[in-house]
């Protein structure tokens, strides 16, 4: 049973995590919408943004809970060693978002076509996604890894913290990384 120290430490470090994802969600929400509105194709694009900023927490979430495992197991020490076990979840992490992208962005064309969108070019479609996502990998991942030790190496529960830190950092993340590849990929 946890003591009631236990339970409070619990409750403020979630609740300070909860509070920065929050408040940061909202940013997020309002620069993609100024980003995003003035493009031509924003109800075509605009059909797979959910899936992608749910893509990016889930993904995240197991990656920064399979980190967290293996720092309280002793499976990864606080320096990153042994190495191939974060390796393996990084692979993982990359081999599953880029798979759930590609469904994302050949369903998103679904989706618009069904609404009476005009079919663009699935190429860019497919592409949007697989770039935001690896925009957003290569920042969360290291980024996530570090506060996870950081967070251990302080005594501090990352299940409690790094999560909720991340889903905000990676909103941000996927809405720039998506705006990027907008312009990168010459979206109208």
């Amino acid at each position: 049973m946890l003591s009631q120290d236990s339970k409070t430490r619990i409750i403020k470090e979630s609740i300070i995590g909860e509070i920065i994802s929050i408040t940061g969600d909202l940013f997020a929400g309002m620069i993609m919408l100024f980003f995003i509105m003035p493009f031509e194709s924003f109800s075509y694009l605009i059909i797979m943004i959910p899936a992608l900023l749910t893509l990016r927490g889930n993904v995240s979430g197991t990656f920064i809970a399979r980190t967290t495992r293996d720092l309280f197991t002793g499976e990864l020490s606080k320096t990153l060693k042994p190495i191939k076990r974060w390796l393996e979840n990084i692979g993982a992490t990359l081999f599953i978002s880029l798979l759930v992208g590609v469904f994302i962005g050949i369903v998103s064309q679904i989706v618009s076509f069904l609404l009476g969108n005009e079919i663009i070019n699935l190429f860019i479609f497919l592409s949007i996604p697989l770039f935001t996502i690896l925009f957003d990998l290569i920042i969360s991942i290291p980024l996530s890894s570090f506060l996870n030790i950081s967070c251990f190496r302080f005594g501090l529960d990352p299940n409690n913290l790094v999560n909720p830190i991340m889903t905000c950092v990676d909103d941000f993340l996927t809405v720039f990384g998506f705006f990027l590849s907008l312009i990168l990929l010459g979206v109208p």
